[in-house]
């Protein structure tokens, strides 16, 4: 597949559609430790939730957040979900194949972000221009 092959496109379109929600990597790596029942994957998922430089906060995974991205996770085939047949009730998270190859396959990104921090610094402390008209200058002829 050549960079500018419209299906190239199309798939990294796709592709940020299914990562798009701020917890999906989060519940990604919770589970690549292994089946996790809801209670300890929200656990998890607050554990490791640190200070946010893009946001310039620290935000907590709510619930109800949380129930609706395992869904959408759920849905998209990248968790499975086993409720289990107690009292009280007990579901059980773990990663489906094609989650945990998600996983495997998104590692090459983030060793580029860790070989490439300086630039990432760079553009956390630029000024958001996404709502600035752009001069006609800068658009093509």
């Amino acid at each position: 597949m050549v960079t500018g092959d419209a299906r190239y496109l199309a798939r990294s379109r796709d592709l940020r559609h299914v990562l798009n929600g701020e917890w999906i990597t989060h519940i990604l790596v919770a589970l690549s430790t292994g089946p996790l029942h809801y209670n300890e994957l929200h656990t998890a998922i607050q554990d490791m939730t640190t200070f946010d430089p893009w946001t310039g906060t620290v935000r907590r995974i709510q619930s109800r957040a949380l129930g609706r991205t395992l869904r959408r996770m759920e849905t998209a085939g990248l968790v499975d979900r086993v409720e289990e047949r107690t009292f009280p009730r007990s579901v059980v998270y773990s990663l489906t194949p094609a989650g945990a190859d998600l996983l495997v396959r998104a590692r090459p990104l983030i060793d580029w972000a860790e070989e490439n921090l300086d630039l990432i610094e760079r553009l956390q402390k630029a000024p958001d221009d996404g709502d600035q008209p752009q001069d006609d200058e800068d658009q093509p002829d």
